[in-house]
């Protein structure tokens, strides 16, 4: 059953607004290695699959990120329903 994932990265010690943007961007690469559906938004990334595979890709982000911020918040959020949820039933009416 698929279900929706919302991942916010949030780097807190960093040198400025360029750090901050490269780290969310290695952020959303790891996201886009992982062969998931994804939708990128201004304050968060909306990940589609399985759960499994969802708590696979936030190991991930964390093992690929902790080396290179110090400090950081990953907020994570499940859209789960009995029948699954996905990307496009939830955006369908506003594109």
């Amino acid at each position: 059953m698929r279900i929706s994932c919302s991942i916010r990265f949030l780097p807190l010690k960093t040198n400025g607004k360029d750090e901050i943007y490269k780290l969310v961007d290695e952020a959303i690469a790891v996201i886009a290695k992982s062969g998931l559906k994804y939708l990128v938004g201004p304050s968060e990334t909306t990940v589609e699959g399985e759960f499994s595979d969802l708590l696979d890709l936030i190991k991930r982000i964390y093992n690929e990120m902790t080396p290179l911020c110090e400090r950081y918040v990953l907020e994570v959020v499940f859209d789960c329903a009995r029948d699954g949820v996905t990307i496009d039933e939830k955006i369908a009416k506003y594109r």
